[in-house]
């Protein structure tokens, strides 16, 4: 059957403004609030750290994302909370090639899998340990072994701003592409293990994953071993 490209096109809008419209889920699994209380636990060693001292969001509205791996990087950092710095937990294959985007987490936030919630801020390459702010972009959807949902695993997109406030970098259609095919092939040679970008959504659907996975580190904790469930 042919559709006019209207009827596309608005059959594709409503289909965007219905996701859009559920928002995260606001159900914390019990193997994320357990993550919680032990990463809390771990990071009580620390006077100041940089999970779970410093605030998502600023006065400005800009969020801050601390940076675990530098765009071009091979080497997969990852952040130890007990250390309160990073360290290295392998290698991306060489046919993977390294990172296309900084990579990292926003600090105060537990996400679905039991970690702080995902960052990429596009633009140069960004040294890693390095915290940043930027504006909201918009949210990578990824789905992979760990949840079957593509809402699990989501990614906030930022960008740093000018003096203007504006981002000084774009999520443009090419930008996806690069990010997208590379989250979806790097973890093709761990057994066990697949990852997949469904899609990806709106810049106040990002804000929303920001809000909702501080409201899980602010509201859940104490509550390990159990699910957690945030008021509407």
């Amino acid at each position: 059957m042919i559709r006019s490209p209207l009827l596309v096109g608005l059959l594709l809008w409503a289909i965007g403004a219905a996701q859009e419209s559920e928002g995260p889920p606001r159900l914390l699994p019990e193997i994320a609030t357990t993550a919680l209380a032990e990463s809390l636990k771990a990071a009580a060693a620390h006077p100041k750290h940089v999970w779970r001292d410093t605030a998502p969001v600023n006065d400005d509205k800009t969020v801050n994302a601390y940076i675990e791996i530098a765009r071009g990087d091979r080497r997969k950092w990852e952040f130890d909370i007990g250390a309160n710095v990073r360290s290295i937990d392998r290698m991306i294959p060489i046919d993977i090639g390294g990172y296309p985007v900084n990579y990292g987490f926003v600090p105060q936030t537990i996400s679905y899998d039991g970690d702080p919630f995902d960052a990429l801020v596009l633009g140069p390459e960004i040294p890693g340990g390095r915290l940043v702010r930027g504006v909201i972009v918009g949210v990578m959807f990824m789905e992979d072994e760990k949840g079957l949902e593509s809402k699990v695993d989501s990614k906030v997109v930022l960008s740093r701003t000018g003096r203007d406030g504006r981002p000084l970098h774009e999520l443009t259609d090419a930008v996806r592409r690069e990010i997208g095919d590379y989250f979806n092939e790097y973890k093709k040679h761990e057994p066990g293990a697949f990852s997949n970008v469904p899609g990806w959504g709106s810049p106040a659907e990002g804000l929303a994953y920001v809000t909702t996975t501080h409201a899980f580190f602010k509201d859940c904790q104490g509550r390990a071993a159990t699910p957690c469930a945030l008021d509407r």
